[in-house]
């Protein structure tokens, strides 16, 4: 396929030249002005400088040189658009030899301005949009899911874009400092952690350390679970839209997700030894909704409780076949930021407006399955059909209701295998081009990567029963807990929904403790978490502990205080391989 990046990304930094000596004459301009300036000239295969610029210091940067290029510039076979795999870099002349590239966001789309803070300590600082610009690649059919359509587009979304802006960035860096970047990183949360971990998997040799922050791992999958999810809540929808179709929001009030939050701490917050309002040890959690039901306290209907059961039994089809894993029982279901992934609403608006059926609700018809937009099976809920519109505003699909028959038709019997499908043009399924579920870490190990992933406890569109399953994978094709801790730690933050909100302590830095992994050789066994304001305890703090460990108060101390607990590895939490203490891990 036209553009993709080579088998190797070892072979592309040959041809960009990465690897190879620099002579004379290609030595490099000095950090500057001039030496800026001169980017512009630079040529690089199939990439166009559009700005090359020295920039000088301001409150929030640095000086610092920026370029914006864009590789692989075309015209889309399939649908006639312009595509190009656009990327933006920000290099300080107080450079301390370090690389960050900023994970992207959603279906990403958005060049990004490659400003993350760690430009202040003099790290250059790079974003792409992936191979596609949402105000570019759009239609009144598909909205900013358009690119879609296109093959190589696809592609550049999963994984080509990435990298090759990343390997783009390190060419540039190296004509303008003279050198490569000593430690090179990459940090990134949702879809960024997703690409977090395929930079992991498909290009070990890029970055020394990457965090992957709730990663939309196999994101195809977790869009099947989306549509699920919202069949399920659509069951017990109490009201109807101004389009005809279930109103999710309806399906729980505040005050009843709120009860089940209660009944969930009521039954497993002394699990973990100490009841503070927190869920320490989730696989000890027990809950059963029915208890709210009609034949329990009455607090919830039956069409409630059986909502509840699907969602948290996770994606299934009708011969009993997990499709994506369940969720842990948290009492983060109460959150905000639960509620409008799920059931909405995300803001006031005519028809739903959860992002299950919005983003989710567009990326599954026209991104994960193959070919885009095929026609449904039909469900009880909703007769087979198509997309006909991405709903009054294409720069925000999916309002109006415009998904929603569509996801409420989904079958999962017949439309969910559609993620694994391969149909002319199209010749990778999406889980070809946005799987990231691999356990081959051997080169990723060699080259001394280190990987921390963090995931919330109710984060309610990336399940973290997936990522810890994945995980325990891991531990077992990697000589087990013991060896598997050397290059990549787990780390679960109880309460916490998509990478932040909720009841939690979900304020901590992933990124300065992967920094001195790979620098310092200091393998983190704890991060320092603090609540924020809006929490039950704000400035309440805890230590997330590296999975399977977790945080277990001494006894004594205020609770309020991490220095009182201790991270201790449950009796029964599973975890793959031999049982192994930490004490001597590398």
């Amino acid at each position: 396929m036209n553009g993709i990046l080579l088998a190797g990304s070892f072979a592309f930094a040959l041809l960009l030249g990465l690897a190879a000596p620099m002579h004379a004459r290609d030595a490099a301009p000095s950090p500057g002005p001039a030496g800026c300036a001169a980017l512009a000239g630079v040529v690089l295969p199939q990439t166009r400088i559009e700005l090359a610029q020295l920039n000088a210091a301001s409150a929030t940067l640095p000086e610092h040189c920026e370029v914006i290029g864009a590789i692989n510039e075309r015209t889309g076979p399939v649908d006639g658009q312009r595509y190009a795999i656009r990327f933006h870099l920000r290099m300080p002349t107080g450079w301390n030899k370090r690389f960050l590239f900023q994970g992207g966001g959603g279906t990403d789309g958005a060049l990004g301005d490659a400003n993350a803070p760690q430009i202040l300590d003099g790290y250059a600082v790079a974003s792409t949009d992936s191979g596609h610009d949402n105000a570019v690649n759009t239609s009144q059919l598909a909205g900013s899911f358009q690119f879609a359509f296109d093959p190589q587009a696809r592609s550049d979304y999963g994984y080509n874009g990435p990298a090759r802006a990343a390997l783009a960035a390190k060419s540039l860096m190296k004509k303008f400092y003279g050198r490569q970047p000593r430690h090179s990183y990459f940090s990134g949360c949702s879809e960024g952690g997703r690409e977090g971990l395929m930079f992991s998997q498909r290009y070990p040799d890029i970055f020394d350390g990457i965090v992957s922050g709730n990663p939309g791992m196999d994101l195809p999958k977790a869009a099947v679970a989306e549509a699920w999810d919202s069949q399920a809540f659509a069951a017990a929808a109490r009201a109807t839209t101004p389009f005809g179709n279930p109103d999710l929001a309806s399906s729980f009030t505040n005050a009843e997700l709120a009860a089940v939050g209660n009944a969930i701490l009521a039954e497993c917050d002394a699990k973990d030894g100490l009841p503070d309002g927190m869920v320490f040890n989730p696989s000890a959690c027990r809950f059963d909704p029915a208890t709210l039901g009609p034949s329990g306290s009455g607090a919830l209907s039956a069409a409630q409780i059986t909502a509840l059961e699907k969602v948290f039994g996770g994606a299934r089809n009708s011969q009993g076949d997990a499709l994506y894993a369940g969720w842990f029982w948290d009492p983060g279901i109460a959150a905000s930021g639960w509620r409008v992934w799920k059931i909405g609403p995300l803001f006031p608006n005519p028809g739903n407006t959860a992002l299950n059926v919005t983003l989710g609700g567009g990326a599954l018809p026209f991104i994960f399955t193959t070919p885009p937009n095929s026609a449904t099976g039909g469900t009880a809920l909703h007769g087979s059909t198509t997309v006909a519109s991405a709903g009054p505003n294409p720069g925000f699909a999916g309002l109006n209701d415009a998904f929603v028959p569509w996801v409420l038709s989904f079958n999962m019997d017949t439309d969910a295998p559609k993620i694994f499908a391969m149909d002319w043009p199209y010749a990778e399924s999406a889980m070809d081009f946005m799987g990231t579920g691999s356990t081959d870490y051997r080169k990723f190990r060699k080259n001394g990567g280190k990987l921390i992933l963090y995931t919330g406890q109710a984060d309610p569109v990336f399940s973290a029963k997936y990522h810890l399953e994945w995980y325990r994978a891991l531990i077992e094709r990697n000589g087990g807990l013991r060896d598997t801790r050397k290059f990549a730690r787990v780390f679960l933050v109880p309460g916490m929904n998509h990478c932040g909100g909720g009841p939690s302590t979900s304020q901590f830095d992933a990124f300065a403790a992967v920094v001195d992994w790979v620098e310092n050789g200091d393998a983190p066994e704890s991060l320092l978490a603090t609540a924020p304001a809006g929490t039950p305890w704000p400035g309440r703090t805890r230590p997330l502990c590296a999975y399977p460990e977790q945080a277990r108060y001494k006894g004594s101390g205020s609770i309020e205080d991490a220095a009182n607990f201790a991270c201790k590895t449950p009796r029964h939490e599973p975890h793959g391989g031999r049982h192994h203490r930490d004490d001597d891990d590398d």
